[in-house]
């Protein structure tokens, strides 16, 4: 990178001897087609397409002729240019991408069947099931029985004061204190 440029990035200064880009004009170049001195026409996007609208409705014009042409001197119906398959309208290639169209056609269409169907349910909770949990009649374990002591009625509590066997004999609660 040259100083004069590297200055001027730091400085925020155009270098000497810099020549600022022309102001572009507003109006359309010419036609790009030998003999034609009309403006080109303007392209939806705004921008400027390279030839006038008559000189790009007479060369759409001549380039159906060739292909009607090329068709009629037995070329593909679809590309014009390679000969077609014996019995057939289309060459080789044609065919395939046309199958290749159609099977795409044909899944999208289904996609679109299965998502209507799909959208046309009404609107319900999810129902869990045991599926959901990686639950399945393979890996399931046996659903637990109820047994005799699950019924027999638990045992009173001894009160607390009553329990002098969990008390020591030695301890008189002396540990707890500081002195």
């Amino acid at each position: 990178m040259e100083l004069s440029t590297l200055i001027a990035q730091w400085s925020g200064k155009l270098p000497p001897g810099f020549v600022p880009q022309a102001v572009l004009r507003d109006e359309p170049p010419r036609c790009a087609q030998p003999r034609c001195t009309k403006p080109a026409s303007r392209k939806p996007d705004g921008g400027y397409w390279k030839s006038c609208d008559s000189c790009k409705t007479r060369r759409a014009a001549s380039c159906r002729r060739r292909r009607a042409a090329l068709v009629a001197e037995g070329g593909c119906h679809r590309c014009a240019y390679r000969k077609r398959l014996e019995g057939d309208f289309l060459c080789e290639r044609c065919r395939q991408d046309r199958d290749i169209e159609r099977g795409q056609k044909r899944r999208d269409a289904i996609d679109a069947a299965v998502i209507d169907e799909f959208a046309a349910r009404p609107d319900r909770a999810h129902e869990p099931s045991n599926l959901d949990c990686g639950i399945s009649p393979w890996n399931a374990r046996p659903k637990p029985e109820p047994s005799a002591a699950y019924w027999s009625p638990l045992p009173d509590p001894e009160p607390r004061e009553e329990r002098e066997w969990a008390k020591s004999i030695y301890d008189d609660g002396r540990r707890f204190h500081r002195y």
